[in-house]
């Protein structure tokens, strides 16, 4: 049969979630236990034309509610599959009278989301995995809405077929691309959020001397914040996105995504470590001690299909004011690991940590505040930021633009030989022009939150997901952001954030369910109990 080119494993969760504890919050262990298709195993049965199967799900949100995680018990199928792109193709049977949805998790990647099968019938469902992994593990589920294990019911399911093809590696393109993974200190922003701009956005003009060139969305239509900029010699695809680290943009499939649109010749720059240490946010956090163990997933596939991976130490923060007028390496351990990772592995690296730093310091505090999100209120007043921002972690298009130029100096001064092809499409010898110094009123109210913006709306699954900025009032202990339905006659709350949670990220991430219009706002809460003055409002549709 199909299966005997498989391995079963049996997956559980046998133990909790250990929780939080000392500020970092870990999610249950999974226990993988390799069987034979000869034992008894309560998850699956060998049927006439196939395998019957038995599946738990549940998704726990941990107590902050930014932890989310969606745990599956039941049969798991292993492939020594190797670092390879491969098309996996699954015959499903439905022998009962309802339609049955079934999804897989292949490698911890989602890549079949409530699969339908009609009532009676079989259906045929196809995917595609870039593995990272020498060895495949397919894992299929039926979904539910279950919250906790004990409230997890037993789904049942049939599958008639498993079939493996690999794919061929790919054959160089007539212009390769530049592939850049990132954060939103990379990441290119639609119009509405300018003068913010991820210095990925702005790459493409030390490819292209200086000159504009239209950005193109991907047609790859995974995430909306992927562009592309065609340059004479490369394509430039920046497929950064806000709020990922190294850990979650491999979990959530968009470094499956990314491979699976490489070639032979290609490169791709990855900036990590802003995220990673934001251990307030458990879908994210990488410990300095894990973060080798996720660069190296990169690395090595990156390998295996003759793309070449160049590191980016994560770009310094603006906090000169915390530290004398001096800056300092704000994400040095990461930077420290980065580093140590490339010389092991005998990789590229960019130390745009200390170049940032060392070019902060060369300009001074006060005009840095040029290179960061920082505007007055009014300076923009058809944007996001019509409030005003004061942003010391990202960057504005000036602030992008140098730091781009940082990089392409970097590129020019490398004697790695895996750099050279691209020196010769690089130009840094342009002007850049330096916009207006900063106008920082003081607000008129110091208890309103100033500067607050939405960021980063996205719709899947009957679920508006977006992410908040806002500064820093001075003496608040949290923020209570209140939402308004189209529907509702007052604000409830969404969410409360403590001044810690707060001060740990430059932005924060929301979720409520979509379709609606709804009005949020922001407001302060202070050691008395007292609560300060609204923020503006902001409206959307969800």
């Amino acid at each position: 049969m199909f299966y005997d080119e498989l391995t079963p494993v049996s997956v559980t969760y046998p133990l909790p979630a250990g929780g939080w504890n000392n500020g970092v919050y870990t999610e249950r262990k999974p226990y993988f236990k390799e069987i034979s298709w000869k034992e008894t195993s309560e998850f699956f049965t060998i049927t006439n034309d196939g395998l019957k199967l038995t599946s738990l799900n549940w998704t726990e949100t941990e107590s902050t509610g930014f932890g989310v995680y969606c745990y599956a018990e039941g049969l798991g199928f292993k492939k020594n599959t190797g670092l390879k792109d491969g098309k996996w193709t699954v015959r499903f049977k439905n022998p009962t009278d309802s339609e049955l949805k079934v999804s897989c998790f292949a490698n911890n990647i989602l890549k079949l989301n409530a699969f339908a099968v009609p009532a009676k019938s079989e259906a045929e469902a196809e995917f595609t995995l870039c593995s990272v992994e020498d060895d495949t593990l397919l894992q299929f589920f039926i979904p539910s809405d279950a919250k906790l294990k004990e409230e997890a019911k037993a789904g049942f399911f049939e599958i008639t077929d498993i079939a493996y093809e690999e794919i061929p590696l790919k054959a160089p393109k007539a212009k390769p691309t530049v592939f850049l993974a990132s954060d939103s200190t990379v990441q290119s922003y639609e119009k509405f959020y300018y003068p913010q701009t991820g210095w990925g956005q702005v790459l493409y003009r030390f490819f292209n001397g200086g000159k504009d060139t239209p950005e193109i969305q991907s047609p790859d239509l995974c995430y909306p914040q992927n562009h592309i900029y065609e340059t004479p010699l490369f394509n430039i695809e920046n497929r950064s996105i806000g709020a990922r680290s190294s850990r979650s943009f491999i979990n959530e499939g968009k470094w499956d995504r990314l491979l699976a649109l490489s070639a032979p010749g290609d490169y791709c720059f990855i900036q990590w470590g802003h995220n990673d240490a934001t251990a307030v946010r458990p879908n994210r956090f990488v410990s300095t001690a894990d973060f080798g163990f996720w660069l190296k997933k990169y690395i090595r596939s990156c390998r295996a299909r003759k793309v070449t991976l160049v590191l980016v130490t994560p770009i310094a923060r603006r906090n000169c004011d915390d530290h004398e007028g001096n800056f300092i390496a704000s994400f040095g351990k990461y930077r420290d690991a980065m580093v140590k990772v490339a010389e092991e592995e005998n990789v590229p690296c960019i130390d745009l940590c200390n170049l940032t730093v060392d070019y902060l310091n060369s300009i001074g505090s006060e005009e840095s505040k040029l290179i960061y999100l920082w505007a007055a209120a009014g300076a923009y007043p058809e944007g996001a930021y019509a409030d005003g921002v004061h942003d010391n972690t990202h960057l504005q298009e000036y602030g992008a633009t140098m730091f781009a130029k940082l990089v392409a100096e970097a590129i020019l001064a490398s004697d790695r030989p895996e750099l050279a092809p691209l020196k010769p499409a690089i130009t840094t010898d342009f002007k850049i022009d330096k916009p207006a110094p900063v106008a920082n009123p003081a607000p008129a109210d110091s208890t309103k939150p100033s500067g607050f913006a939405l960021q980063e709306l996205h719709i899947a699954d009957g679920v508006a997901n977006f992410l908040l900025i806002w500064n820093d009032v001075e003496g608040a202990v949290s923020y209570t952001v209140y939402r308004k339905g189209s529907v509702d006659f007052q604000f409830f709350p969404l969410k409360t954030v403590t001044a810690e949670e707060k001060k740990s990220a430059a932005v924060l991430p929301f979720t409520i369910p979509a379709s609606d219009v709804y009005q949020v706002y922001v407001a302060a809460k202070f050691a008395d109990g007292s609560e300060g003055a609204e923020s503006r409002i902001i409206e959307f549709r969800a």
